[in-house]
């Protein structure tokens, strides 16, 4: 995560900060570093990297091997509303990163709604993360959708709350 910090200003549309290539899937099927194998990452750890991935809009260069995907690893690379805050998301921002929090928030101008990426970075324990509505640009009662099950989490009023396991993110986007 702290590999993105430096980059967060230059974040414009045009502008695609790399993060490096997607460890998912099936990896090193040809690979010099180790034998064929599938990713070594907790299915929270990899939505969590697709999280900071996609909001930070870096190119999603996939280093696995594509004709044996699973269902997991292809929901991930094919969630049309999470390449869809990809694509079309500006004004990436870090808001906070304290102890183990983390939360980052991007804009769509076009249909003026927000998003909303919360980490815990931790090792040990579940992380209570609260961010502020304002923080984020809004000001009223706000609809929260999960981005990657597109369930509806409620109605916000000013701070959005959330308990994550270690290792796991959140992704959602906001509409007043």
């Amino acid at each position: 995560m702290e590999v993105a910090q430096d980059w967060y200003p230059y974040i414009a549309p045009g502008t695609w900060p790399d993060c490096d290539m997607i460890p998912l899937g099936r990896i090193s099927v040809r690979g010099e570093r180790g034998e064929d194998r599938m990713t070594r990452l907790t299915p929270d750890e990899q939505y969590s990297l697709m999280t900071l991935f996609t909001i930070f809009r870096s190119p999603l260069m996939f280093g696995g091997d594509l004709p044996s995907n699973d269902e997991f690893t292809l929901s991930l690379l094919t969630n049309k509303e999470v390449l869809r805050m990809h694509r079309e998301s500006t004004d990436v921002r870090q808001l906070f990163r304290q102890d183990d929090k983390l939360a980052i928030a991007s804009r769509n101008p076009e249909t003026d709604e927000a998003y909303l990426a919360v980490f815990n970075t931790g090792d040990d324990k579940p992380a209570e993360i609260s961010v502020n509505l304002k923080d984020v640009g809004l000001n009223g009662n706000c609809k929260v959708i999960n981005l990657w099950t597109g369930e509806e989490v409620g109605i916000v009023s000013n701070d959005f709350e959330v308990t994550l396991n270690p290792h796991a993110s959140g992704l959602y986007k906001l509409s007043e």
